[in-house]
């Protein structure tokens, strides 16, 4: 090939393209080539009657694509290389292997979603990442659709890609999507020649029976399957192995209907490619935010709301070289845009070694984003921030990593879930408030962005326990104010850990907390839904397959009423406060506020004020200062017109629902 292969395979390796315009030009400059790999590790591979010639971009530090490892290997004969730099190029006569191994199936990649619940763009890292490692392993073409980020009618462009016969149609789908599968569903039944359908995703893992009912023709010939975790290798497997059908069920991460996920064995965690360069810019340009995931799984891993069973088990991290790279090809993107670093464990198990390793491969992440002006946010656990337990060493290594870090730092998710002792051990969540009282004072001494998630009621949640969650949400010797030096914030620390106090800012907790009026979720294959079934079993009443969650009562009836009425305030203000906060996270301006950020503030005192009036309200607890009752309708409306100019629209039957499929 010429030497013009080799400056486009460079450029496409650094510069984010949409895969669709990369393979054109391509097919421009060197006729008849493919292209394969992943972004960073593209590769074109041309095939004469005699000769293959290969082209490929090779990374320091980096695995090799699959089909490069397999030539370099002389799976299909000795090749001739010739390397300039990180480039390389090969060639090697032409045989019936290699050009078998050459022909891959075609794949349709969607991913559904509500664009009007969920506003403001956000990357689809699901499909994503398939489309992206189906190229890398060299196992099918992809078209990728995402209905949060189609320009067209979503079920337009599905019914113009099914013209083109995919031999696979893979389908993530996800709480509340039950009718969009419905819809997609009657669209592929409408295709002559049925694909090998695969549904993804928690819903299709859970409730597999329910996801495949809607594809009649695909059921009935046995082309109908569910993957139960990542996703990656499986689908890349089922590629290899499309015409052989009696082997799909042995596939570890693939199950038909009617089988368990235990039944079909653990799949290997795939190492880290960048995500479609195509969604990407999509969503950068849309002023949205680009998800990237650098591990798999959770060190932790038992939370008792927590279902495992389809993400796999354990932490897994490769080497962060490939999670720089990809930081990166987003620091050359015209803004940049705001990064959301969507690990369930951020720091993982690594994070908690003590003595603390000399390299750390979650701050190597970081100062990539700090190199390449990027904007990011982070999910961890309290016990990553500062923890007793732990040396001095550890906590003041581990002050010193976050006060370099916050500069750049949009956000930093934990899971505090609870104020009260009781809840907390329910949750099974494996910290105590004393734990989180002090991670999160030293959290925000040292200027760490926090937000909180915080699950307010449970089936089993008693009027004591909610007031010990509402004086916790309220407390204002918990928030610090943020240290001005460094150095300095460091040192506090160190004070701070042989007893002296940090200085408060005076802001209550429920100011951090993201939504504070939440009710649990007792999802099917979880530990809470167990310990209900064997302790109280009158409280569930039936499963509902569109959530993956089994309907649920409470066992007081006052905790009942009020997360009624919390459940109508949530559902009623959820978009726009879904918004305003979407807006606050992919904002790349140093510091993000406007009326974005005032509205969530607003959403929250308003949330915190609706806890404290019903809880008082209802269980009679009111003292003479406070004013008469107020219909908790006209509560809602009285709160909603202080966080919305325009106020909101309550349904308020869904006081006696949650949310539908």
């Amino acid at each position: 090939m010429n030497p013009e292969v080799g400056d486009f395979l460079r450029a496409l390796s650094e510069q984010p393209t949409p895969w669709e315009s990369a393979a054109a030009r391509l097919a421009e400059i060197a006729p008849g080539a493919v292209l394969g790999g992943d972004p960073l590790r593209p590769y074109a591979v041309r095939v004469a009657e005699d000769q293959t010639s290969v082209m490929a971009v090779r990374p320091t530090g980096l695995p090799d694509a699959p089909l490069v490892a397999d030539l370099l290997a002389g799976r299909f004969g000795v090749a001739t290389s010739v390397r300039g730099g990180d480039l390389w190029a090969m060639t090697l006569p032409t045989s019936v292997e290699l050009t078998a191994r050459l022909k891959v199936p075609s794949v349709l990649l969607i991913g559904l979603g509500d664009r009007e619940r969920y506003r403001r763009a956000r990357l689809p890292l699901g499909i994503a990442r398939l489309a992206s490692w189906l190229r890398y392993a060299h196992a099918a073409t992809v078209e990728v659709i995402d209905y949060t980020v189609a320009e067209a009618p979503s079920l337009d462009l599905v019914r113009a890609a099914l013209g083109r016969a995919p031999d696979v149609v893979g389908v993530g789908v996800n709480f509340g999507q039950w009718r969009m599968l419905a819809d997609l569903a009657e669209a592929i039944e409408a295709v002559d020649q049925q694909p090998v359908v695969v549904l993804g995703n928690i819903l299709a893992a859970f409730s597999p029976d329910e996801a495949a009912k809607p594809f009649k023709k695909a059921s009935n010939a046995g082309r109908v399957l569910v993957a139960t975790g990542l996703g990656e290798r499986p689908l890349q497997t089922l590629c290899e192995r499309l015409a052989q059908p009696a082997e799909w069920k042995r596939i570890p991460g693939l199950m038909t209907p009617g089988q368990s996920i235990e039944a079909t064995g653990r799949e290997e965690p795939p190492v880290l490619v960048a995500p479609d360069d195509g969604l990407v810019l999509t969503v950068a340009q849309a002023g949205g935010q680009v998800s990237l995931e650098t591990s798999f799984g959770c060190q932790y891993g038992a939370c008792t709301f927590c279902p495992r069973k389809h993400k796999g088990e354990g932490w897994h991290r490769d080497d962060s070289t490939a999670g720089a790279a990809i930081l990166a090809r987003f620091g050359r993107l015209t803004g940049p845009p705001a990064i959301s670093l969507v690990d369930e464990e951020f720091f993982g198990s690594e994070g908690l070694e003590d003595p603390p390793p000399p390299r750390l491969h979650a701050d190597r992440i970081m100062r990539a984003c700090r190199a390449h002006g990027l904007r990011y946010e982070v999910y961890t656990r309290l016990e990553q921030l500062f923890d007793r337990r732990h040396s001095e060493r550890w906590n003041l290594r581990r002050a010193a990593l976050l006060a370099n870090a916050v500069s750049d730092m949009r956000r930093l998710f934990v899971g505090v879930e609870s104020g009260s002792p009781g809840q907390l051990r329910r949750y099974g969540k494996g910290h105590t408030i004393s734990q989180a009282e002090d991670a999160l004072r030293v959290g925000s001494h040292l200027g760490v962005p926090l937000e909180f998630g915080f699950i307010t009621f449970d089936p089993l949640l008693t009027v004591d326990e909610l007031r010990e969650n509402l004086a916790f949400l309220a407390r204002t010797d918990i928030i610090c104010a943020p240290a001005a030096d460094r150095l300095e914030a460091v040192a506090a620390v160190s004070r701070y850990l042989d007893g002296e106090e940090l200085t408060m800012s005076g802001e209550p907790v429920f100011q951090h907390v993201a939504y504070m009026a939440t009710e649990l979720e007792v999802l099917k294959n979880s530990r809470y839904a167990d310990m209900l079934c064997r302790r109280r079993p009158d409280l569930l009443h039936g499963y509902d397959p569109s959530f993956c969650r089994y309907s649920s009562a409470y066992a007081d009836p006052i905790v009942e009423e009020m997360a009624g009425w919390c459940r109508v305030w949530t559902e009623g203000m959820f978009a726009p406060v879904y918004e305003a906060r979407m807006a606050v996270r992919s904002s790349v301006a140093d510091s993000p506020s406007g009326e974005a950020g005032e509205l969530v503030r607003r959403y929250r005192a308003a949330t915190f004020d609706l806890l404290r009036t019903l809880t008082a309200q209802l269980t009679g607890s009111k003292t003479a200062t406070e004013t008469a009752d107020v219909e908790p309708s006209a509560l809602l409306a009285a709160l909603a017109a202080r966080v919305l100019p325009d106020g909101a629209a309550f349904d308020l039957d869904q006081r006696y629902r949650r949310r539908e499929g």
